[in-house]
């Protein structure tokens, strides 16, 4: 999202296609003791997908997929299965990412993989899905008014082009020490900009705050699904009784299959895989939209509005876990 993307070639449905990627929820992770708040958001080509989701629009849960390095797997089941045996094995899918984003500009051009001239038409469609869930009455919140929190925010891309425009107030959350400097001294003394936050989002505390909205954007794709589940319930406790979550990612063709990029350990997934996650985490789908005026040879992307089933649900770990990963070295 706000930033960090690159783009990779690998074979998907007959044809070259890239992924736009987006900084890893792990990247240059801060000890606990530096974790903390500095007080200080052209036309379509074809028509959106654009809806309210029905049990038809439900795509299958399962699916097999594979990687970049030519590795098959049966179901993302297996993927997870193979890969994350132990915290050792946890920690090393993270790395990759963390690694990888060591070596990117802190740009639009860089973290767009050199595509700068896909951030119009990102900003311009989000604002599009925004205004449509306000217009239906999901979003009660008037344009300008309002709380979010801008979940692996970077340079603050899409803070600065969207969120602060959208709503009244922004805070930042960041995994990347480097990325999120960057972000603060930009918008230094912007009056809507309030907290930039350095932590990871697998490990993300709940702050004692009640955002109205929750926005994550090409960042989830770095988290294995029960880290994933796992900030999902922690958003919810943050959560305004009326909040919704925004969630924009690389969602594959239908019938298409999920694909892991090695070269930062980022996941594609299928839009079932997605709504499944969201399930188990007790979040319901209340619309979601295509993005359009996007590259052929890019992975689509897909913008959902979620909200939970039940306000205030409990968090309940799937599993209890103590992650130490050392300081950032990130300058």
């Amino acid at each position: 999202h706000s930033c960090c993307l690159a783009l990779f070639r690998h074979r998907f449905e007959a044809m070259p296609l890239k992924v736009i990627r987006k900084k890893p929820a792990a990247s240059s992770s801060p000890s606990r003791s530096s974790t903390n708040f500095v007080k200080t958001r052209p036309s379509a080509v074809k028509t959106s997908v654009l809806r309210k989701p029905s049990a038809a629009s439900k795509a299958p849960r399962g699916g097999s997929g594979g990687d970049t390095h030519g590795s098959k797997y049966e179901s993302v089941e297996a993927l997870w299965e193979a890969e994350l045996k132990d915290e050792t094995s946890r920690n090393k899918w993270y790395a990759q990412g963390e690694k990888y984003w060591k070596g990117q500009d802190a740009s639009i051009d860089g973290v767009l993989g050199g595509f700068a001239q896909t951030h119009g038409p990102d900003i311009r469609e989000s604002k599009r899905f925004i205004q449509w869930v306000r217009d239906r009455g999901d979003l009660v919140l008037p344009k300008g008014s309002g709380s979010v929190l801008d979940c692996g925010a970077g340079i603050g891309r899409v803070t600065a082009h969207l969120l602060r425009e959208q709503f009244g107030t922004v805070d930042l959350i960041e995994p990347n020490r480097r990325l999120l400097d960057k972000a603060a001294a930009d918008m230094e003394g912007d009056v809507k900009v309030r907290n930039f936050k350095w932590a990871p989002l697998q490990d993300m505390e709940v702050a004692d705050e009640d955002y109205d909205v929750i926005w994550a954007q090409w960042v989830l794709l770095y988290l294995p699904d029960d880290d994933l589940v796992n900030f999902f319930k922690r958003c919810q406790r943050m959560l305004h009784p009326d909040g919704l979550i925004f969630v924009k990612e690389n969602v594959v063709k239908p019938g298409g299959s999920f694909v892991v990029d090695r070269e930062d350990n980022s996941i594609s997934r299928t839009d079932g895989q997605y709504k499944a996650v969201f399930e188990r985490a007790g979040l319901r789908v209340l619309h979601e939209m295509v993005q359009t005026c996007w590259p052929t040879h890019l992975i689509p992307v897909r913008m959902y509005a979620l909200k939970p089933m039940h306000a205030r649900d409990e968090l309940s770990p799937e599993r209890t876990r103590s992650m130490k990963r050392p300081a950032s070295s990130a300058n």
